[in-house]
């Protein structure tokens, strides 16, 4: 073979050997480059399985509380607490109590139980006042119903123990109340459909979710708004803070301004002066906890964290659906962050394992059952 013969086949095989080297780490290369591209999920040992899920958060987390602003209207805001009271607004509030009458029978029996149709119904029926009162509001043009009710029965069998004997709440301090003017009433009015309908979500949520003892909780959320009837009835101007539209910061705003106290504050006096149950009394007092404190120092744990926060959640729907006429429960978003009242509601829910709650306000069953009061409750 000649020189240039040999040169031919020796610049071929070179060639060759070229291209197969620049050919073999092509086909390879890709997946090895892939496999070490960061991934979002935590590296652990058999990270390059297709299987492994993919956490995303489903919503607001503890975490993310410090990364978000205050909305403006909290920013300002301050809540009065028990420890900050002089002896001269304690003295106020005494006299605030003092000022309402002695609360009717029914009201410590309502405090300590009548959960049980026949109970609630034997209650009521020892009363033929209160019975004609009850039968005249959910018959009245605030209820619009299809047919009238008869009996107190024939009302717990439509719209339920707990919307009953918030009729019978508010019926019995009717009746002990000096009648007061237009603005005044209308305030009342506001203050006890709110109660009734955090009194009804309340039992609902709590039985839904397997939470213990619901009715007591329904109990709870029923007499919270006690400090708004004591100061609606004992100080003027409060009345104009219960109009529509008008939200739980500004009015407990409102309600400081004119006595350096709150409904939460008056109301967990009053109970206590009216020898309630000193449980009702408690969850009076720290009903505002999931308005102002970060879920990370909420100072509950267990059951009176969870009933602590269905209870104030209960209130922010009986406020939705008496100031700005809720009709359909899946329209409350409950992880708004933006509304003041809500803020910190996504997390305290997280962090007192009622995570659910959000997804169980949109499932249709729930929120069938749901709405059906809200419709007796804001005809």
């Amino acid at each position: 073979m000649g020189f240039d013969a040999l040169w031919m086949v020796l610049i071929g095989v070179v060639a060759a050997v070229i291209w197969l080297l620049l050919r073999k780490p092509k086909n390879k290369a890709r997946p090895s480059r892939r496999a070490e591209k960061p991934v979002s999920r935590p590296s652990t040992k058999g990270a390059e399985s297709a299987e492994l899920p993919v956490f995303e958060p489903a919503g607001p987390t503890i975490a993310d509380a410090p990364e978000r602003a205050l909305p403006e209207e909290l920013k300002s805001f301050h809540l009065i607490m028990q420890a900050e009271l002089s002896s001269e607004v304690l003295a106020g509030i005494e006299s605030i109590c003092e000022r309402m009458p002695e609360p009717h029978p029914v009201q410590r029996q309502l405090a300590s139980g009548l959960d049980t149709p026949d109970d609630l119904m034997d209650a009521v029926a020892s009363d033929a006042g209160l019975t004609a009162s009850i039968l005249r509001t959910v018959n009245s043009a605030a209820f619009s119903l299809a047919s009238p009710i008869t009996s107190v029965q024939h009302a717990i069998t439509y719209l339920g123990v707990s919307v009953v004997k918030g009729l019978v709440a508010q019926a019995a301090v009717a009746e002990q109340l000096d009648e007061g003017d237009p603005a005044q009433q209308a305030a009342l009015l506001r203050i006890w459909k709110s109660a009734c309908t955090a009194s009804a979500l309340a039992q609902m949520l709590a039985q839904e979710l397997g939470l213990e003892r619901p009715s007591v909780l329904a109990t709870k959320a029923l007499f919270f708004n006690l400090g708004d009837v004591a100061l609606v009835t004992c100080l003027e101007g409060l009345p104009e803070s219960y109009i529509e539209g008008v939200s739980i910061v500004e009015r407990v705003t409102a309600q400081q301004n004119a006595c350096s106290a709150n409904t939460a504050i008056v109301g967990a006096a009053l109970a206590r002066l009216w020898r309630l149950p000193e449980d009702i009394a408690e969850a009076i007092d720290s009903g505002f906890i999931p308005l102002v404190t970060p879920a990370s120092a909420h100072p509950m744990q267990g059951v009176k964290q969870q009933e602590n926060v269905i209870m104030y959640l209960a209130g922010r729907i009986g406020d939705r659906v008496t100031y700005r006429g809720l009709r359909d429960i899946a329209e409350l978003n409950v992880t708004d962050s933006d509304e003041p009242g809500l803020f910190y509601l996504a997390d305290h829910l997280e962090s007192a394992g009622l995570g659910r709650v959000p997804a169980l306000l949109q499932e249709p069953a729930f929120r069938r059952k749901v709405n059906r009061v809200l419709a007796a409750l804001n005809a």
